[in-house]
């Protein structure tokens, strides 16, 4: 057990983050992953791990980076939760393959093949934990991050049960999270709860006066980081308050939103409707108006009316270029 001033900075370290902030006001479905997997810890560590490896199915099938916390997890508390983990997320294996012949779609396919660094990349990464988590520094979980790191493999020395258990799930899952590319907080977020616990459990045994200054540390980091919020939230205010269409929000977000479909001027929204359309070379397409089809899973441009891409040099291609709006998305309408 924590006590309550520890158990209460631990959700204060995983809630008042850079990261968890701003995905709790966006549809992000990191924190659905995270949560599933939490949700799989806490029937692991009470030793329900029929229920543990339901949750990891459902996390499996939210998001395939969740399979190899499926790996982790097994190694960590046995090989028996595979099978029932896979059984769950088979729906989601059978809909890929159906559609893109490949049930773990996207992964292995050529566009992600720069996901993995190369050796010489990888190896400092892993050395270097501490410091890799935070980086970007635009994209980082906590200030603190890299002392819970160092914290936790600590502890993991000397702790024991289900303590250490927690401890190397928070480790091991760190590891796996700085191995990806490109490098990326929302990789780490799943961990974040069991490096925190490990975090406040081991500060929690210890009774050093030095330790205060940790706390104010850790409570100045939270403040730090709500005043970054406030400030941030400030830019939402004339889309919330119906002074902004959702189309100039996104325009006046576009330089933070590289190879994101914006339909700036509305064209795509009042010329292409009831038309076949092809996207290549962007993503982040909620915000795409009519059905489509990507370059990413269909091969070839027959059949279709338009192509909707970005940064391509109308010279290359056999189509005629009819509009590019001002955030750079060009239509080109196939001859």
């Amino acid at each position: 057990k924590i006590s309550k001033f520890h158990s209460t900075m631990a959700t204060f370290s995983f809630y008042i983050t850079w990261l968890v902030s701003w995905q709790s006001g966006s549809a992000y479905i990191d924190l659905i992953r995270t949560f599933l997997e939490i949700s799989a810890l806490w029937s692991l560590i009470r030793g329900k791990w029929l229920r543990g490896s339901l949750f990891l199915g459902l996390a499996i099938g939210t998001k395939w980076l969740s399979l190899g916390s499926l790996a982790i997890y097994a190694l960590i508390f046995g090989p028996q939760i595979i099978f029932p983990a896979l059984l769950i997320a088979s729906p989601w294996f059978i809909i890929a393959a159906y559609f893109t012949r490949n049930p773990v779609y996207p992964l292995f396919e050529p566009f992600l093949s720069h996901t993995l660094p190369s050796f010489t990349e990888l190896i400092p990464r892993i050395l270097f934990s501490p410091l890799s988590l935070t980086r970007p520094v635009d994209d980082f979980l906590t200030p603190l991050a890299g002392i819970f790191f160092i914290i936790t493999l600590i502890h993991f020395f000397y702790s024991k049960g289900n303590v250490r258990k927690i401890s190397l799930l928070g480790l091991l899952g760190i590891l796996f999270s700085v191995s990806l590319n490109p490098p990326s907080s929302r990789f780490m977020l799943p961990f974040l709860p069991a490096l925190t616990i490990s975090t406040m459990y081991a500060l929690d045994r210890l009774k050093h006066p030095s330790l205060n200054f940790f706390k104010y540390v850790l409570l100045a980091s939270f403040v730090f980081i709500l005043a970054l919020r406030v400030i941030a939230f400030e830019k939402y205010i004339p889309f919330l308050t119906h002074h902004q269409t959702r189309d100039e929000f996104l325009t006046q977000m576009s330089p933070k939103l590289p190879d994101t479909f914006i339909d700036s001027d509305s064209f795509v929204k009042d010329n292409l409707e009831g038309k076949k359309i092809i996207i290549d070379r962007l993503h982040n397409l909620y915000y795409f108006p009519y059905d489509f089809d990507h370059t990413s899973w269909v091969e070839g441009d027959k059949g279709y009316d338009y192509l909707v891409t970005v940064k391509e040099d109308p010279g290359n291609l056999n189509m005629e270029l009819i509009h590019t709006n001002q955030v750079g998305i060009q239509i080109f309408k196939l001859k």
